[in-house]
């Protein structure tokens, strides 16, 4: 029963970096592809967190957000919980 818990546990932890990777790609592209920057400058804008930039794109209430000078279209997360 402990080993089936830690593979559990274990899978939890892969699976919750594996979202968050994929919402600092998100995040990533879309300031490459709506602000013109580089990538290496996208990179770099992607501060991780529960203040970072990454989050603040992801859980945004409105049509835009501005960060760092960049305002980027993102999808209204007002309109979309549980989905």
């Amino acid at each position: 029963m402990r080993k089936l818990t830690l593979a559990v546990v274990a899978f939890a932890a892969v699976a919750s970096t594996n979202v968050l990777a994929g919402a600092k790609e998100d995040f990533i592209d879309a300031v490459v592809k709506q602000c013109g920057k580089s990538q290496a400058d996208a990179e770099a804008m992607a501060t991780p967190g529960r203040s970072g930039n990454v989050i603040k794109f992801k859980t945004c209430s409105s049509a835009t957000v501005d960060i760092d000078g960049c305002t980027l279209q993102c999808k209204d997360a007002s309109s979309s919980i549980g989905g």
